[in-house]
């Protein structure tokens, strides 16, 4: 009996160091820790936000004190009154943490993770956490899904943290993010998605990595070397999954709401240790990578806060910030290989704004590089508006002098469970 006692205290305190590490591991990172992937004139930005933030904080604590002693007598009576509500609270946070993971699947045209299973955000957790509740994009019952992704050759697993700063709507992982992550993630699709760029002049295909005699390797993510650059990025999804795809450089941009800019630093920092791990890991044993999707170099990542239609000279400081000597000598002209835009266009207002970005940051040809940059805008119809309201950003592109190209489009789920599946089903435009 004594032992049967000593062997629960023991299960039990186990338990409590693993809750407390998950905890920790779930906690916001130190706005100190993220200067890597910011400007200095972002974290002096932050940094004013947090303090604003931890005065507010404190404020309201003090008056909901002073509120639960005048309605209970006591802040004992108070904490008694509010265990209902905590333990509700604590039941959803078994499931619910705040960094998430999404992964990509060469099967399911949603990935792993990332779909809300019921009608509210307080049901909002990853499918791939219940089993039982996942299913295809085409909603079809798919109960193997488990741990299916976990067989999938050439799968990546990202991290992303959902803002609860209100503006926009970056606090989803919708469709045409999940999408445009999937396809990047598989070799073969990506390949086809960025054919306009990769077909320029194989003989100087790599040279931007030093290796004129490089070999075009089809089984190599063509995203290994690129730049990339994601506009109003929300929870980051592509950018992420881009970066450990061996893209060169990955710059992550939303609207300066201070808490997602955050949330896009602390994503861009954490999947950069995931790939550096990932990446110690593989030189451990043999010094190959198993998985073919990606480089042994690690890129370089950076978030800055970015409005569509204005000058791009945040951005490109932001880069400068860098270690890298190309970085620093980041002209006007060298820009950006990829340039992304998923679920951007749903506002017909933003649309001169957004591809006035868009040209400004795509690479365009110069002395040394003739190549073009291109830019992938993939999109869903949410009735917000008339269809062919969304559908005129095509005609304005053209006039701005783009190249379009209407690809496929493709059924995924839609984020929500009794959501419209018009919502999930995605377009995509290719734009050079």
């Amino acid at each position: 009996k004594q032992k049967n006692i000593t062997n629960m205290a023991t299960i039990l305190l186990s338990s409590t160091i693993s809750q407390k590490e998950d905890a920790d591991e779930d906690a916001p990172l130190p706005l100190a820790k993220l200067r890597t992937v910011i400007s200095h004139e972002t974290y002096l930005w932050l940094e004013e936000a947090d303090a604003k933030e931890s005065e507010w904080k404190a404020q309201l604590a003090e008056e909901r004190s002073n509120v639960m002693i005048d309605l209970f007598g006591s802040d004992e009576n108070a904490d008694n009154n509010s265990e209902g509500s905590n333990e509700k609270r604590q039941r959803h946070d078994r499931y619910e943490t705040r960094i998430k993971e999404w992964t990509s699947s060469h099967q399911n045209s949603d990935g792993f993770g990332g779909i809300s299973i019921g009608d509210n955000d307080d049901d909002f957790v990853n499918r791939s956490c219940f089993p039982e509740e996942n299913y295809d994009g085409n909603h079809s019952e798919n109960p193997k899904v488990e741990n299916e992704h976990n067989s999938e050759n050439g799968s990546i697993t990202v991290k992303y943290i959902l803002s609860e700063a209100p503006g926009g709507h970056g606090d989803a992982i919708w469709a045409a993010s999940r999408h445009v992550a999937n396809l990047f993630a598989n070799v073969k699709k990506c390949r086809d998605l960025l054919s306009p760029i990769l077909n320029q002049d194989d003989d100087d295909q790599f040279i931007r990595n030093g290796d004129v005699d490089y070999v075009q390797d089809l089984s190599r993510n063509p995203l290994i070397g690129k730049r990339v650059i994601e506009l109003g990025a929300g929870a980051g999804i592509p950018s992420w999954s881009a970066l450990h795809c061996g893209a060169d450089l990955v710059v992550c941009t939303d609207q300066g709401i201070a808490d997602r800019i955050r949330c896009l630093a602390e994503c861009a920092l954490r999947n950069l240790e995931d790939i550096e791990k990932r990446t110690e890991q593989s030189k451990q044993f043999g010094g190959e990578e198993f998985n073919t999707n990606n480089d042994l170099n690690c890129g370089i990542v950076k978030v800055c806060p970015y409005s569509w239609g204005t000058p791009i000279d945040p951005i490109l400081e932001t880069i400068r910030c860098s270690n890298s000597q190309q970085d620093k000598e980041l002209d006007q002209v060298h820009l950006f290989d990829v340039v992304i835009a998923a679920d951007c266009i749903y506002m017909p207002d933003f649309h001169e704004p957004l591809l006035k970005s868009i040209k400004l940051l795509i690479h365009r040809p110069n002395k040394s590089d003739h190549r073009w940059g291109m830019a992938l805008l993939p999109f869903a119809l949410h009735g917000n508006t008339k269809d062919e309201n969304v559908w005129n950003i095509v005609p304005l592109a053209i006039e701005m002098g783009f190249e379009v190209e209407v690809l496929e489009g493709v059924q995924l789920t839609p984020q929500w469970k009794n959501m419209d599946m018009k919502r999930g089903f995605v377009n995509m435009l290719r734009l050079t």
